[in-house]
């Protein structure tokens, strides 16, 4: 489970991006985490795996992300909007990275490999920004730890890919895990979330399941309830 008490963070006194945030995220759900631009959604995932440090109350599994406990560590996995891309292979890459989680699996990261249709041998430096991103996620599902964080995944990807994407995430899910996407582009979410959980400046303003979302909006369509909550549509109370 993950849960935040009045977590607030800024990268200094005059630039507070995210203030008081108190979230409930129970395990066994993938959960789409939704926002405008500049929000704070990538500053939210880098806190839950322990990426930066915040103020308040947060905990991951249990786990404070802050201490960055080994014991932690091998249970979470963040995939960033612009992570560094490393001057070596995906094969030479996954035989370090299978060292460093104990839950690692070689035939999720084969499977995963063959869907996307990724070179092993050529440098990751001199791939496309979509295979680049298509390798990393496949790493990341590969760890299979219990929390995942993906953040803008689908960033670079063609339509085929995004739906490979979506087979692969849903494929590698069970009830024993807790993944988060954050994303601006809603429609690459369409049948693979859950959850939808809207961000906004002054805080959290919806963490609602699908089914909710149809009893309470009408509607099902994320982009619709997205549209809903960002304009006010709303009262913040009451969501």
């Amino acid at each position: 489970m993950i849960q935040t008490n009045n977590l607030s963070f800024g990268y200094n006194k005059s630039q507070t991006v995210l203030r008081d945030i108190c979230l409930t995220l129970p395990e066994g759900h993938i959960y789409g985490l939704l926002g405008r631009n500049g929000v704070g959604k990538s500053t939210f995932l880098k806190l839950l795996s322990g990426t930066l440090i915040g103020k308040g109350e947060y905990s991951v599994g249990g786990f404070d992300p802050r201490e960055r406990e080994a014991v932690f560590l091998d249970q979470i996995r963040l995939v960033p909007e612009n992570e560094a891309i490393l001057n070596t292979t995906l094969q030479e890459l996954t035989e370090v990275i299978s060292l460093l989680y104990p839950t690692y699996s070689q035939e999720i990261f084969r499977n995963a490999v063959s869907e996307f249709d990724i070179p092993l041998t050529v440098k990751l430096t001199q791939l496309s920004l979509g295979q680049q991103k298509k390798a990393l996620i496949a790493l990341s599902l590969a760890c299979n730890t219990p929390y995942l964080f993906l953040d803008e995944p689908t960033n670079g990807m063609d339509i085929p890919s995004k739906r490979t994407f979506r087979k692969l995430v849903a494929s590698n899910f069970d009830e024993s895990k807790t993944i988060v996407i954050s994303t601006h582009q809603v429609d690459d979410l369409e049948g693979l979330i859950d959850w939808v959980v809207i961000m906004e400046n002054d805080g959290i303003r919806l963490s609602s399941s699908l089914e909710e979302l149809g009893e309470r909006f009408g509607t099902e369509d994320i982009k619709e309830v997205f549209c809903q909550v960002v304009e006010n549509k709303e009262d913040k109370e009451n969501i």
